[in-house]
């Protein structure tokens, strides 16, 4: 029988980990529920399981992810206009033009007629929904409130969407730069210069440096290029290695960290992440500790997910969460300082919420300026790259000119 690692929270909020036996992940979550425990990490140790969580920036990845969002959005409007689940769930199987999300909701249909929870319905759909948003969704349920959860979790995978769609769309005119670029340059050195070099030989002139090496470059550039990928390919190697350690992945992640604005831009994206995940987990019901552990899964950065940990063992002991926060994660001070406020006020969950919306407003600024400054730079560099191989060409040309009209 497969084997399955888990971690957990009891009804005392304390931590548990720990391996079973199980027919599958779902059968395995349900028997730990049967014992008191609450999930929210389940790993086969047999090679059969699937990762639960993806950490680019959003539930799950690729065309999960957009099965999700599709299925969120749309199953949360209808839950809000009072139909019956079975009834909203035929009417998104109904409207769905994708065939993935049409075999998806037809799996959540039969179970929920068999007469399972949704949350439980979505256990076995673990390649789609992550362990946090079915506990999400079951704080949901237990609460009375699925309507009103199943639209915070929409409005979050749309946020998080709408970052990564953004930032994509700002890279796609410096990428135009660098393809047309490259094809430039391939012209020049495969076309242009080859055809010049006769001229010089032919007139007794020694043929210019410059063109010497962009000659040269034509005569190997496959072997340059199997050089090239062989050093990339050590480097990804090298990096590969130092990322199966968990010490030194954390030790580099700290060193991210303090590079300057790449450090702090990625300190804010993680720290975004996180409000917003917890935020939106406190709103659904679920427990401080159990939301908090879950939500700094969605960190990427290794140094602060250890930070984070020492905080939430701190919150465990009866210590405030801005207080153990402050005191193991250097996360931003303007958020350290509203999480206070909004735990002071007994308003946590919609502070968190505000602190993920200023820092993503701030995000996007940055992104927005950067990419405003990049389109410029790149177009004047590209130019006097051009320029350079250029201006030696047609000097030489000139100079040879010159000799034949004396």
């Amino acid at each position: 029988m497969p084997r399955f690692r888990y971690q957990a929270y009891g009804a005392d909020g304390a931590f548990a980990e720990g391996t079973i036996e199980a027919a599958s992940a779902a059968a395995a979550d349900a028997a730990l529920w049967a014992q008191g425990l609450s999930p929210f990490q389940m790993r086969s140790l047999d090679g059969g399981g699937t990762q639960w969580w993806n950490r680019e920036i959003a539930f799950g990845g690729g065309s999960a992810r957009g099965d999700l969002l599709a299925f969120t959005r749309e199953f949360s409007t209808l839950c809000s206009a009072d139909i019956p689940m079975d009834d909203a769930l035929r009417i998104v199987q109904a409207q769905t033009a994708a065939a993935r999300l049409k075999t998806l909701v037809e799996a959540l249909l039969a179970e929920v007629l068999n007469g399972r929870p949704l949350s439980e319905a979505m256990q076995g759909q673990s390649r789609i929904f992550p362990a946090d948003y079915v506990a999400v969704v079951r704080a949901g349920e237990s609460g009375g409130r699925l309507a009103q959860v199943l639209s915070e979790l929409a409005e979050l995978l749309e946020r998080r969407a709408e970052i990564v769609a953004r930032i994509q769309s700002a890279l796609i005119y410096p990428a135009m730069l660098i393809v047309l670029s490259l094809v430039t340059l391939a012209i020049i050195i495969g076309g242009v210069i080859p055809s010049m070099a006769p001229i010089f030989t032919q007139s007794g002139k020694p043929v210019p440096l410059t063109i010497q090496a962009m000659l040269a470059l034509k005569a190997h550039w496959l072997e340059i290029l199997i050089a090239s990928a062989a050093a990339l390919a050590l480097l990804g190697a090298a990096i590969a290695f130092a990322m199966t350690d968990a010490q030194r992945r954390q030790r580099l992640d700290r060193l991210v960290l303090r590079l300057p604005l790449l450090g702090s831009f990625l300190l804010q994206q993680d720290t975004a992440r996180f409000a917003r995940t917890l935020g939106t987990m406190l709103l659904a019901g679920v427990p401080l500790i159990a939301a908090t552990r879950s939500a700094s899964e969605v960190v990427g950065n290794r140094h602060l997910r250890a930070g984070l940990d020492q905080a939430i063992e701190a919150v465990q002991q009866g210590t405030a969460l801005h207080r153990s926060l402050r005191e193991a994660v250097s996360l931003p001070a303007v958020a350290l300082q509203m999480i206070a406020v909004g735990e002071e006020a007994g308003k946590l969950d919609r502070m968190l919420v505000r602190v993920a919306e200023m820092l993503e407003k701030q995000l996007q600024t940055r992104v927005d300026r950067f990419m405003a400054a990049l389109t410029p730079a790149m177009t004047v560099g590209i130019a006097v790259i051009i320029g350079a191989l250029i201006m030696p060409v047609m000097t030489a040309v000139l100079s040879i000119n010159d000799l034949a009209g004396r």
